[in-house]
């Protein structure tokens, strides 16, 4: 039978639990998060592995706080517990945007290796864009003169 404490990881913080804001979790709150589900149904980890279709040693992975699931195996998951993957782990729809949308993005021209594509995506202070923005049109006026 599964211990209903966990030795270890460290004990969860006293935190003000809103159910308004998405909690984006860390490894260890998500292995906490996990082993309660598990529990909850009565499951051990082989019992969890078989119902998501995973190795026994990823579910320890999880339990253990030392990673998390990849997309794929978080909807695996997901559907053992009967629950959507963004309920289990928040952060998943967080990661799913980021690796959509990469908060920065350089990737040199193939047809002129002196040019380069720049995609920024992310929350900057306003003299830093203002910055950016000067140095994008002084590169523009270098073009347009050249």
């Amino acid at each position: 039978m599964a211990r209903t404490t966990r030795t270890h990881l460290p004990p969860t913080s006293k935190q003000s639990k809103s159910p308004l804001i998405p909690k984006h979790l860390a490894k260890e709150e998500f292995a906490r998060r996990l082993y309660k589900l598990m529990l909850d149904r009565g499951w051990r980890q082989a019992d969890l592995a078989r119902a998501a279709g995973l190795p026994r040693n990823a579910i320890s992975v999880y339990l253990r706080g030392a990673s998390l699931p990849t997309p794929s195996n978080l909807e695996k998951l997901a559907k053992a517990l009967d629950m959507k993957p963004e309920v289990l782990l928040p952060n998943y729809t967080e990661s799913a945007i980021e690796r959509d949308n990469p908060e920065l993005e350089f990737r040199v021209s193939p047809g002129d290796p002196s040019k380069a594509w720049l995609r920024i995506n992310r929350l900057v202070h306003t003299s830093t864009a203002v910055k950016i923005l000067a140095l994008l049109e002084a590169d523009d006026a270098n073009k347009t003169s050249h």
